[in-house]
């Protein structure tokens, strides 16, 4: 038995959107397992939930939301033009290596 020998395959990286596209994935299947056991944990223990969800709703009350939504769209503003940069420059960056291919 002989295995016949194809010549070397390249390797295709991955797009831009190919990776952010996985990392959607990764992040909403993490979501949806701490969905569930969060789910199940409420089912099996319903007095605890119960308590922490009357901490919690004690605590939001408590907090400057205001101050502390401001505050993240200054960063989300400041923060905005680097990764469109970036962004930009891997789009560049895939277009140049994808013509040296050719």
């Amino acid at each position: 038995m002989s295995a016949s020998i194809v010549g070397p395959t390249l390797f295709e990286p991955p797009t831009v959107e190919e990776g952010v596209q996985a990392l959607f994935d990764d992040g909403k299947t993490y979501v949806r397992r701490k969905y569930e056991a969060c789910q199940e944990r409420v089912v099996n223990h319903p007095a605890q939930a119960v308590m922490i969800a009357a901490a919690a709703g004690y605590l939001i009350e408590k907090l400057p939301l205001r101050s502390i939504f401001i505050t993240n769209m200054r960063l989300l503003a400041a923060l905005t033009p680097p990764i469109l940069f970036a962004v930009g420059a891997a789009k560049v960056c895939e277009y140049l290596q994808t013509k040296a291919r050719q």
